[in-house]
């Protein structure tokens, strides 16, 4: 299972570390200070992939929870992406690689709260 997680973990930051169009477009259209904030956020959301999947592999709880913020924080900016829309990135509820991403972090939240809830094994650092 802390395979699968730390897997999943680093997909979901992948996923939605997407080149936003605003990367993409960069020479066509000047990019907006909300851009630029946008691209820190997904930067910093990738980060925390990359740690929690280090916790995850060294077998600490914090690995665990971290991936769960940074799951939650990916579907939060879906919903933002799709309802009020961020900078630099379209509207499309139905995006493949979106749909992906969402089943993705759901797989990687029901993973972690199966492994959260063990309490007979407690996960012990090696």
């Amino acid at each position: 299972m802390k395979t699968l997680g730390i897997v999943l973990i680093v997909i979901t930051g992948l996923l939605t570390f997407h080149p936003p169009h605003f990367l993409l477009e960069a020479g066509r259209h000047s990019i907006s200070p909300g851009g630029y904030l946008l691209e820190i956020w997904l930067a910093v959301n990738l980060l925390a992939a990359v740690v929690a999947a280090v916790g995850i592999a060294r077998s600490a709880r914090w690995g665990w929870w971290l991936g769960i913020v940074v799951a939650v924080v990916a579907v939060g900016l879906y919903l933002l992406q799709q309802t009020i829309g961020l900078p630099g990135l379209p509207k499309n509820w139905v995006e493949p690689s979106r749909i992906v991403a969402l089943a993705v972090e759901a797989l990687f939240v029901a993973v972690a709260v199966r492994q959260l809830g063990r309490r007979g094994a407690p996960v012990r650092p090696r």
